[in-house]
């Protein structure tokens, strides 16, 4: 089937990363996209990155002791849960826990991202919007009218508040404003090297 094949070619492409590099990190993300993630695949093109399907991999690794791939190698595999990936590489250590506690993405709030500012848009002209745009700026909840022939924002409108999730609605006017208010981030949770397992998390 081809579904066990493409199972079995992954596991031995994990066991092929593990014997021909010197390290294997665990790293954690939220919320990062895949445009996000691929700039982590450039800048480590010369190691491996495996993602994606936890349990495959764990299997490569091992789940138990009897049947992990080496030594303590269970330990990485009982790490790698949730939205995590596994960089194997060759890189010194310092350079790879300092490539990834300096990696952070700003972009768009996604809704339930919670914020961590308030941001009230006063009322007042709105000239960076084009007139065209009122309706699109009603239906999100904000009250505008058209004034000397420049759109008007006629309350203040609180776009998001510190500490409160962020509504559909909201994440949508953040993008209209171009406020990318999120900041996206890599953690190293632990690392195995040569049969020696460093918790981290």
């Amino acid at each position: 089937r081809e579904g066990s094949t493409q199972k079995a070619a992954l596991i031995d492409r994990v066991r092929e990363a593990v014997d021909a590099y010197d390290s294997i990190y665990i790293f954690t993300y939220q919320g990062l996209r895949s445009t996000h993630l691929q700039d982590v695949r450039v800048e480590w093109r010369d190691s491996r990155i495996f993602m994606g399907k936890n349990k495959v991999i764990q299997i490569a690794l091992g789940t138990s002791e009897a049947e992990e791939y080496q030594d303590n190698l269970v330990q990485v595999s009982k790490m790698l849960k949730g939205n995590a990936g596994l960089l194997v590489t060759s890189r010194p250590h310092e350079e790879v826990m300092r490539w990834f506690e300096e990696f952070s993405v700003e972009d768009y709030a996604k809704q339930g991202h919670v914020a961590e500012h308030d941001f009230v848009l006063e009322r007042g002209p709105l000239t960076q919007f084009p007139n065209s745009m009122m309706a699109v700026l009603r239906k999100l909840g904000l009250s505008v009218e058209i004034n000397r022939a420049k759109l008007h924002l006629m309350d203040d409108f609180v776009v998001c508040q510190r500490g409160e999730p962020i509504t559909a609605e909201q994440a949508k006017v953040l993008v209209h404003l171009e406020q990318k208010i999120a900041k996206f981030s890599v953690d190293i949770t632990c690392r195995w090297t040569d049969g020696t397992f460093e918790d981290f998390s």
